[in-house]
Parts: C-alpha cells; structure tokens; sequence
C-alpha cells in the first residue's frame, strides 16, 4: 500500500512539474543594414549585429533594409553572407529588404 502511495505521488508530482513549464520562445539574433545603398544588400560584412530592438534604431523608409530578423544560427557575418545569398529564399534584393523588421530609404 505505501508503494502504491508513492507512486502516486510520484505520478502526480512529475504531472504538476511538467504542466507548468515555460513556453519555449524563438531565438534570434538580429543585422542592422549600414549602407546607404542597395549595392551592399547580399554583403553581410555591411550589417552589424545588434541587441533585439525595441524600436526602430534608422529612420523609416521602404527603399532598404534597416534591422533583419534571423535566426540565432546565423551569428557571424560569414553566415549572414551565405544566407543573403540563398536565392530560393530572396530572388531579388527586395525580399531581403521585404523581410526586414525595420526599413529605411536610401539616402
């Protein structure tokens, strides 16, 4: 009877634990675009890494990129480059400007 308790309590224990568990949230790390100019935009040595923003940190715009939203993965420029350059994913220099978190105009 006192195993069968335990276990129980075991049970309930590890059902309680594993019903209040926080919420796994999406990691990323974020590239804010310095260029004035669409030349640059599949260069990823023309972004630098920046905290997640809580505002717009460049004048708002369309013409470009200002802060891209990427996976935790691609965190050094090298890996940026390689994924500007993924053209299944941005065929053309505007869908990397179209997926950007924060746009700018070109100046």
């Amino acid at each position: 009877m006192f195993l069968g308790f335990a276990a129980l309590i075991g049970f309930g224990l590890l059902i309680t634990l594993n019903a209040f568990k926080p919420t796994a949230k999406e990691n990323f790390t974020y590239w804010q675009y310095e260029a004035a100019s669409a030349d640059n935009i599949r260069n990823g040595a023309s972004y630098t890494p920046i905290a997640a923003p809580t505002t717009a940190p460049c004048e708002t715009g369309s013409d470009l990129p200002c802060v891209l939203q990427v996976d935790q993965s691609i965190d050094t420029q090298a890996k940026l480059d390689a994924y500007l350059h993924n053209t299944s994913m941005f065929p053309a220099q505007s869908d990397i400007t179209n997926a950007a978190v924060y746009k700018k105009d070109a100046e």
